[in-house]
């Protein structure tokens, strides 16, 4: 997995390309939490995100818990089909912002 970050203000973007599994997960979560000071506008680019685990499901709501403590918002940018079923299988269709 690669992740390129853009911050811009309060705003956040991570492109994220690859694999978001049990394995880089946490390096996900580890680049979030060192960005997200300050940040209340989060987008997540899932553009070439070719899988999704559970793992990567818990960095996903760990992110959109923190943003909603800080009164901001999320949305997950270019999600494919294939992961956006993941989403909907896990109930999450409903509670997060897809752009």
């Amino acid at each position: 997995m690669k992740i390129e970050t853009k911050k811009n203000g309060a705003e956040l973007t991570l492109i994220i390309e690859g694999r978001v599994d049990s394995l880089t997960a946490p390096v996900l979560e580890s680049e979030l939490k060192a960005q997200w000071t300050d940040v209340t506008k989060l987008v997540l680019d899932f553009t070439a995100v070719t899988f999704l685990s559970s793992a990567g499901i818990r960095s996903v709501l760990l992110a959109m818990k923190h943003i909603h403590e800080q009164k901001g918002t999320m949305s997950l940018k270019s999600v494919a089909n294939n992961v956006r079923e993941i989403f909907t299988m896990a109930g999450l269709n409903t509670v997060l912002n897809f752009e």
